[in-house]
């Protein structure tokens, strides 16, 4: 039953991956609301927990130490999630004198000529992160991002809890 949760739970979690990045490009490519370089940074990181979510449902690690190294990738990914996306919140919120900034004029570290067209349209930077031009219930992008990345974590630890029990009731 642990592996059908474990599974399932992934799953589950790949599935919101999914559907974030659907609600992020539906909003690039039909709202015109275009990606600055955080936005892009966030963008990748929630691919990366979906690619994270959909190995684990592929894949279940059969010791102790597999469960614990997956869950701290992923709960590393995760928080790195968050710190960028408060960092976003303090660009958008700070004051323009505080000194924070978006560091757009930094070289974006991906080469997008060398991509196929269509992923760089998905990954390319071009907006501001200090506008504020999505919000949500009077929140901004970057503040639903952060509940995601720190959500991530509560099925991370309630899944990598019960196949450790499973683990242990097994003698592994």
């Amino acid at each position: 039953m642990a592996l059908l949760r474990w599974r399932v739970g992934f799953f589950a979690l790949f599935l919101l991956c999914v559907g974030m990045m659907g609600f992020a490009l539906y909003h690039q490519f039909y709202q015109w609301l275009m990606p600055c370089l955080l936005c892009v940074y966030e963008r990748l990181l929630v691919i990366a927990l979906g690619l994270l979510s959909l190995l684990a449902a592929i894949w279940q690690p059969a010791t102790r130490r597999g469960v614990v190294w997956f869950s701290g990738v992923y709960a590393a990914v995760a928080l790195w999630g968050a710190g960028i996306t408060v960092w976003h919140l303090l660009v958008q919120y700070a004051p323009a004198e505080s000194g924070v900034n978006c560091a757009s004029s930094l070289p974006f570290p991906i080469d997008l000529n060398a991509l196929p067209a269509w992923i760089s349209a998905v990954i390319r930077p071009v907006g501001d992160c200090s506008v504020v031009d999505f919000s949500l219930f009077g929140m901004s992008m970057p503040f639903w991002l952060l509940v995601a990345f720190v959500g991530f974590l509560v099925p991370l630890s309630y899944l990598a809890k019960i196949r450790l029990l499973e683990i242990r009731r097994r003698g592994l």
